[in-house]
């Protein structure tokens, strides 16, 4: 329910522009009471919302890792099962059976299960990332054997999965020109199209920076996506180290929800390093660092976190794969690197350079002003949806 993830802070805005022209139905899982707070907000969000119960099991709890043996053993991915619903894959379609709608969107490829059923109307699948390719780096940065052979097996799955749900929805939104290459090339997914991803520029903007801490750095994201905890294990095990020669007082902020017990471990073991854990508001964390990093070697689709931080006039050290999919110009927006040395050197030159991390910052602010505020997203957006609705409509 909270705009908490990448792909729901994207979703969230779009929609909150769509449903100012459009009427929208919206249908989700609810888990009670952890997400009763949120609900009041959907008003903003569509014209109708049909909430389904819904109980997440805790993860690494006994149980989780139950579900987790009994999952290998299924044709279907484990982020495939752990988001399909029954209760949700039939409210769906008791809703379409009984209204008539122009098209359904199916938002996050794990939740295409749920569309098996759904013939009679256009559909659009929303893909906020390229799942299979998030599974394939897992694969290539793992050193343990066993998890090596679970994410080789994931992403044989998800490949499979995710070509099949391609074929399966009229048209496939893509979140950037990358991702929707690759399902074109590597799945034959000809019906893709592409939207850029957008911030929110009066929430996001440049703050009074007199007070912020040039002995600190911060990272934003969610610390229950392997992704992100997998940046901060590499930061930790490569790149601290490489800062510490320079600035030995050097603080890595981690802003984000859910850091598992491994990490909170090796975290407590460790200098210079702090996790806030769930956080109301990212912008004062990221408003107080000298540099925002995202030293991510796993991932897909585009990064929320690197709009949100040049929004806010920040100097961004990333990866290639941080920033991969996002139309920036090294050392005009943002500046790239790969190794530990280089990702280590970046940050050090830039907390010791005034001058060129506000340049930064600067060109960063500019760029995203006119490029990507989320009214002209959500245009793009209005605009596949009646051209899947009409072309859809010409076949029949």
């Amino acid at each position: 329910m909270p705009m908490d993830t990448g792909g729901k802070i994207r979703t969230g805005n779009i929609l909150k522009q769509l449903s100012k022209q459009h009427e929208i139905t919206l249908i989700s899982n609810v888990e009670s009471p952890k997400d009763d707070h949120y609900l009041p907000e959907m008003t903003g969000f569509c014209s109708s919302f049909i909430s389904v119960p819904w109980k997440e099991i805790r993860k690494y709890s006994p149980l989780f890792f139950l579900r987790l043996f009994f999952q290998m053993f299924s044709k279907y991915p484990v982020s495939v099962l752990n988001d399909y619903s029954s209760k949700l894959r039939m409210a769906l379609e008791k809703e379409l059976k009984n209204k008539t709608y122009d098209i359904a969107v199916c938002d996050f490829v794990q939740s295409a299960l749920l569309f098996r059923n759904i013939k009679n109307i256009p559909t659009l699948l929303f893909q906020h990332n390229v799942e299979s390719m998030i599974a394939q780096r897992h694969v290539d940065q793992n050193r343990n054997p066993i998890a090596k052979l679970f994410w080789w097996l994931q992403w044989k799955k998800m490949y499979s999965f995710e070509e099949q749900a391609c074929h399966n929805f009229n048209t496939v939104i893509a979140v950037s020109d990358k991702d929707g290459s690759f399902f074109m090339e590597k799945y034959h997914a000809n019906n893709t199209v592409t939207i850029p991803t957008g911030v929110d520029l009066d929430y996001y903007k440049p703050i009074d920076t007199e007070h912020k801490k040039t002995s600190q750095i911060v990272f934003c994201g969610s610390m229950d996506w392997l992704p992100n905890e997998d940046a901060v294990l590499f930061y930790i095990q490569d790149i601290l180290p490489v800062i510490k020669k320079s600035f030995p007082d050097m603080v890595l902020t981690v802003v984000g929800r859910n850091p598992s017990p491994n990490l909170k471990k090796i975290v407590s073991n460790t200098e210079g390093i702090e996790l806030t854990g769930w956080v109301d508001d990212t912008r004062p964390y990221i408003k107080n660092a000298g540099v925002f990093i995202v030293p991510i070697r796993i991932g897909g689709g585009t990064r929320m976190k690197i709009y949100e931080a040049m929004a806010m006039g920040k100097a961004i050290v990333s990866t290639t794969i941080g920033a991969e999919g996002l139309p920036l110009e090294h050392g005009t927006h943002i500046i790239l690197a790969d190794t530990p040395e280089d990702i280590g050197n970046a940050v050090i030159q830039l907390m010791k350079d005034e001058d060129k991390r506000n340049k930064l910052g600067l060109n960063a602010r500019k760029f995203v002003e006119a490029n990507f505020g989320w009214q002209s997203v959500a245009d793009v957006f209005s605009g596949i949806c009646k051209m899947t609705a009409e072309e859809t409509k010409k076949k029949k």
